[in-house]
C-alpha cells in the first residue's frame, strides 16, 4: 500500500477535535493532573474510542516527568524463578499499556549494584519491582529514592510495606513432611547455595525433621553445573542409610538419580526422591517426578498490579492503598519418584 494510502494514525488533536475540546483538555484527562468536568470526560473517551487513539508513551513522559514503564531489578536473568516471574510482570503490564524495563544484577559484582539502579532509574520509570531472590536485590533496596513507588518479590515475611511473597518455607517443609510420612526414617538434601533470607526451601527441609525428631545430615551443597549432583547422588547411593533425598530443584533432582543409578540403587524402590519448582518436564522423566509447583507468573502478575495501584493514586492525587504482604501459596505434584519405604526391602 502507498504511504499515503495508508490510514494517518491519530493524534491528540483528532481526539480534541471530534470531542469538542481543547488538545490541553485532552492532556490533562490522559494524564490526570487536573481535574476534567464529567461531561468532558465522557466526550473525549468517546472520541478516543471512536478513533482508536493509543497515548504515547514517550509524550507521556515529556509531560509527567516519568515513563508508563516500571523497571525490574533482578539478578541471575536465566533462573527458572526470575524468568517466570518476568513473564508475569510483562503479562500484567501489558494489559495496562505499561513496558518493563528489566535491569540485571551481577552476584558476583556487588559494587555495580547502585551503577545498575542509577541506569535503570534514568528512563523515569513510574515505579520499581526488586526480587529478593538474592542479595544483590536485597542490596538495591539501599539505592532506591524514597518518594519512588515500589515492591518487593520475594524474601522473608515484612521486608517490604508492599511485598509479594512465595511459601517456599512451607513447600520445602510439605516435601520433607512427605518423605517422613512415607516411612523413611530421614530426608537427605541436596541443594545449590541457600538464599539470603530464611524464607527458603532449605530451611522447610530443616523445620520438618526438626519438628519429627529426625536425624538432620548437613545438607550436599552443589553448583549449577549438574555434573556435580551427579556426583552427590553416586555418594549417597553408596550409603545404606540414604532411602529419601529431597533436592533443591528438579534439574538437580535428575542428575541425583542418575547418580543413584549409576551406583546400583534404583528410584522409587531403594530411593525416593522429589524435586521442588515442578519443571515442565517433571513429568515426563522417568519415573515422573514428585515435585512442588511454585506459582512464579502469579507472583509478577500481583506485584505489578501492587505497584499500579500506588502508581495510579499518586497521579490520580488519591491516597494510596495500605501496605501489604500478599503470600501465593504453591502445590505438590504427587508423581512415581517416591514411594512408601519398607525396611526389608
Amino acid at each position: 500500500m502507498a504511504r499515503s494510502a495508508r490510514r494517518a494514525r491519530p493524534v491528540i488533536k483528532d481526539v480534541a477535535r471530534l470531542a469538542g475540546v481543547s488538545a490541553p483538555t485532552v492532556s490533562r484527562y490522559l494524564n490526570g493532573t487536573v481535574n476534567v468536568t464529567e461531561e468532558k470526560r465522557r466526550r473525549i473517551a468517546k472520541a478516543i474510542e471512536e478513533l482508536g487513539y493509543e497515548p504515547s508513551v514517550v509524550a507521556r513522559a515529556l509531560s509527567n516527568r516519568e515513563m508508563d514503564t516500571v523497571v525490574v531489578f533482578a539478578a541471575n536473568p536465566s533462573a527458572f524463578s526470575t524468568s517466570e516471574t518476568n513473564h508475569g510482570v510483562e503479562a500484567a503490564a501489558r494489559r495496562r499499556r505499561f513496558l518493563v524495563n528489566i535491569v540485571s544484577l551481577d552476584e558476583s559484582d556487588m559494587d555495580s549494584v547502585p551503577q545498575r539502579v542509577r541506569m535503570g532509574l534514568s528512563v523515569r520509570p513510574a515505579g520499581a519491582i526488586v526480587y529478593e531472590y538474592d542479595r544483590a536485590g536485597i542490596a538495591v533496596l539501599d539505592h532506591l529514592p524514597k518518594d519512588l513507588p515500589f515492591v518487593v518479590v520475594g524474601g522473608e515475611f515484612g521486608d517490604g510495606e508492599r511485598q509479594v511473597i512465595n511459601a517456599e518455607r512451607e513447600g520445602g517443609r510439605w516435601m520433607t513432611m512427605r518423605l517422613l510420612d512415607l516411612g523413611h526414617p530421614t530426608v537427605f538434601h541436596v541443594t545449590r547455595p541457600k538464599g539470603p533470607t530464611g524464607n527458603t526451601r532449605t530451611d522447610g527441609w530443616r523445620d520438618a525433621l526438626t519438628e519429627r525428631g529426625a536425624a538432620v545430615h548437613e545438607p550436599i551443597v552443589v553448583s549449577r553445573d549438574l555434573g556435580e549432583a551427579v556426583a552427590a547422588g553416586r555418594a549417597l547411593g553408596e550409603r545404606d542409610d540414604v532411602t529419601a533425598v529431597f533436592a533443591g530443584d528438579d534439574e538437580t533432582a535428575i542428575a541425583v538419580v542418575k547418580g543413584l543409578r549409576e551406583a546400583g540403587r534404583q528410584v522409587p524402590d531403594d530411593v525416593s526422591v522429589v524435586g521442588f519448582d515442578d519443571r515442565n518436564f517433571a513429568a515426563v522423566v522417568s519415573p515422573a517426578l514428585t515435585s512442588y509447583s511454585q506459582n512464579y507468573l502469579e507472583m509478577g502478575e500481583r506485584a505489578f498490579r501492587m505497584l499500579y495501584e500506588q502508581v495510579e493514586a499518586r497521579r490520580g492525587g488519591t491516597q494510596e492503598p495500605p501496605a501489604r504482604v500478599d503470600v501465593v501459596e504453591g502445590m505438590p505434584r504427587l508423581r512415581d519418584s517416591a514411594c512408601e519405604y519398607v525396611p526389608w526391602r
